[in-house]
């Protein structure tokens, strides 16, 4: 199985081992980073600064509000048009418009003491968590903001968090992601797709498969069309298929590849169609039997049981003594069963 490489170095200082978490986001800090909260946990500076800044955007929430408030009693009271009294609910565009133009404000809050190569890993490991495009698009600002030789120093541990950021977030992505990217790394979009398909082959295959992410196979899948590699498909169902996961049985399998089993279920044609086209007769055979394994979560029976989580409710069904069946051959309806456990 392939590890990534990430935990060993500062997220912050890449040049530097870490000797210690963030308390409050978990990102690696190195022996540069002194900053505690009030409770004397350790902090990365990233949180540090946001624990500082909330205060004074409470305030300034505070005062906004304050602001229209008045305005509108204000003109409510002052200026009168016969029939027309929703002028006078105008400055709430105020509570719209205000926070939207002081975002720059509050990310320099955030960032304070910070460079773009200091910031520009957190923010990727932000946006691999949350899936937040803001976070993507201050990794392009802070990329466009680097030099080319600050890029290159610090290109392994860049895309040691770029790959698993853009391949669990894949389907998020905008449609110019691939020619965005390039444009502020100061690289061809060549050179990119060879890249993490080659030199971050690695990375990439145990993001997809060790820690996959929905929709992640057409990212693979994707990646190697563009490249032109379709090894990489090829060594991405071997690993699929490898030893690690078909030792494992069923309930550990639909834990720990919970997330893998259902991209199975749910691009079968896809994978066989490149098991057909590569010969890997073998691989789909086990794939088969993998996605034969895969529990399905149940399906809601009420409202309750709507708003539960998956875990929740194959919990629930364990505690009711019922069990989700296995999933259903094709041409059978799409629905789940649950029958009672002899």
């Amino acid at each position: 199985m392939v590890e990534l490489e990430r935990n060993d170095y500062c997220a912050f200082h890449f040049k530097n081992p870490k000797d210690g978490e963030c308390a409050n986001c978990g990102l690696n800090i190195c022996s540069l980073d002194q900053d505690y909260d009030s409770q004397a946990n350790r902090l990365c500076k990233l949180c540090f600064n946001i624990t500082k800044a909330k205060p004074r955007i409470k305030m300034i929430n505070y005062s906004l509000w304050a602001v229209v408030i008045a305005a509108v009693i204000i003109i409510w009271t002052t200026v009168k048009v016969e029939g027309v009294i929703w002028y006078a609910m105008l400055p709430l565009i105020l509570i719209l418009v205000v926070p939207y133009f002081m975002r720059p404000f509050i990310m320099k809050l955030y960032f304070k003491d910070l460079e773009p190569k200091e910031s520009i890993l957190p923010i990727l490991r932000y946006f691999e968590a949350s899936g937040n495009l803001e976070h993507y698009k201050l990794f392009l600002k802070f990329a466009k903001n680097m030099t080319e030789e600050e890029i290159t120093s610090m290109e392994d541990k860049l895309y040691a968090y770029l790959v698993p950021s853009l391949s669990f977030n894949y389907s998020k992505l905008p449609e110019e992601w691939q020619k965005d990217i390039t444009k502020n790394l100061k690289i061809s979009e060549e050179k990119f797709v060879e890249i993490l398909a080659k030199k971050y082959r690695g990375v990439l295959l145990q993001t997809a498969v060790h820690n996959a992410q929905p929709n992640i196979s057409k990212f693979i899948f994707y990646l190697s069309e563009i490249a032109e590699d379709e090894k990489l498909v090829e060594d991405y169902i071997k690993e699929i298929t490898s030893q690690d996961i078909l030792k494992l049985n069923d309930e550990e399998v639909n834990i720990i590849y919970k997330n893998l089993l259902e991209e199975l279920y749910l691009f079968d044609e896809s994978f066989f169609e490149y098991c057909d086209k590569l010969g890997l007769d073998k691989e789909k055979e086990l794939i088969t039997q993998l996605i034969a394994r895969f529990i399905p979560p149940p399906v809601p029976k009420t409202q309750i049981e709507a708003v539960m989580t998956s875990e929740q409710l194959i919990e629930k069904r364990k505690k009711e003594g019922l069990k989700p069946e296995k999933p259903l051959s094709e041409g059978d309806a799409p629905e789940v069963e649950f029958s009672e456990e002899k």
